[in-house]
């Protein structure tokens, strides 16, 4: 019997295991000196499967590491900004990088907004917004919510990341792919599964800091909306005579806000508070981080739950001084 093909260090799994299990198979059959041979083969190609194990499961611990460390630079950015720039720092880092680029989508067009280059000195012009093309790893990472890779770089971002393949992943933020991260180098299944982990901690973390940073601009706008719904104008000229005078004032207003919030969502929540700013859809969206037609289907329900027919109804029902 032919002797079976010797593994080099570029053996995959499989092929080491078809390996094993040939020279299994043959031994079965062999006289004693072939036997004997084979029992050496065999030993060697256990050996080198015990050393890939060791050092895969060293990786993974180097990769678990870079996962904390980058989900750990996430947690204190202070705004969007800042959240999309450490975003692609860290990716940069996690996925041994050169390159990368952090985009929003509206409807069918991806629009980059962030990018990282770890030789700024030769940071190219920004790139250009494209559409998504059918059948591209863009539409197959929107469609499947996965890690993608592909061989040829979109034409916008070929100055910036190269045309040696790219790894393209979706950034979930609430219910829908908000973003997608695009990445300079095809990357092996297991940098591909950390960098998925990192996407979905990310889209997370927008939520946060979307939530918090609007509720800190917005909280005297909603208040203002709330006193005019209770017909407490005058609460705040009234001169403070102490705290258990202005106590029922507070609670009027606190049972206002709750009135025109309870039938929302705290998605919902967060759009009405930009509507009664006069922010348009496309505004809403990129605050939000989440496309146009879901800033459209939000407004419809909180239109229809409000008893307004249009946004410009609803800013002057809920906004002060237009009663």
């Amino acid at each position: 019997m032919a002797d079976a093909p010797h593994p080099d260090e570029n053996t995959t799994d499989t092929e080491l295991d078809r390996a094993i299990a040939d020279v299994l198979t043959e031994m079965r059959v062999a006289d004693p000196a072939r036997s004997t041979a084979l029992g050496r083969r065999l030993v060697d190609l256990l050996d080198r499967r015990n050393a890939d194990d060791t050092n895969r499961t060293a990786e993974i611990g180097t990769i678990a590491a870079g996962i904390d460390r980058a989900v750990r630079a996430l947690e204190d950015a202070a705004s969007s900004a800042e959240l999309m720039r450490r975003a692609c720092e860290r990716v940069a880092e996690l996925c041994s990088a050169k390159r990368v680029v952090l985009s929003r989508l509206d409807g069918d067009r991806i629009i980059p907004t962030t990018w990282f280059s770890a030789d700024p000195g030769t940071m190219p012009s920004p790139p250009a917004e494209f559409d998504i093309v059918d059948g591209s790893p863009e539409e197959q990472a929107l469609a499947t919510n996965t890690v993608r890779v592909g061989p040829d770089v979109p034409v916008a971002l070929q100055e910036l990341l190269g045309t040696n393949g790219f790894t393209i992943a979706p950034v979930v933020v609430g219910d829908a792919v908000a973003a997608l991260l695009h990445v300079d180098t095809p990357l092996d299944d297991m940098r591909r599964r950390a960098l998925g982990v990192f996407a979905e901690v990310l889209g997370g973390c927008f939520e946060r800091v979307g939530l918090e940073s609007r509720r800190e601009r917005q909280n005297a706008l909603l208040h203002d909306s709330a006193r005019r719904w209770a017909g407490d104008a005058d609460v705040d000229t009234a001169p403070p005579r102490g705290a258990s005078e202005l106590a029922p004032a507070r609670a009027d207003r606190d049972a206002a806000e709750q009135r025109l919030l309870d039938p929302l969502t705290d998605r919902e929540v967060d759009v009405v508070r930009l509507i009664l700013t006069g922010a348009s859809n496309s505004a809403i969206a990129e605050e939000l981080v989440i496309t146009v037609d879901t800033v459209k289907s939000h407004v419809k329900r909180i239109l229809r739950k409000l008893g307004a027919t249009n946004r410009a109804e609803l800013i002057a029902k809920y906004q002060p001084g237009t009663r």
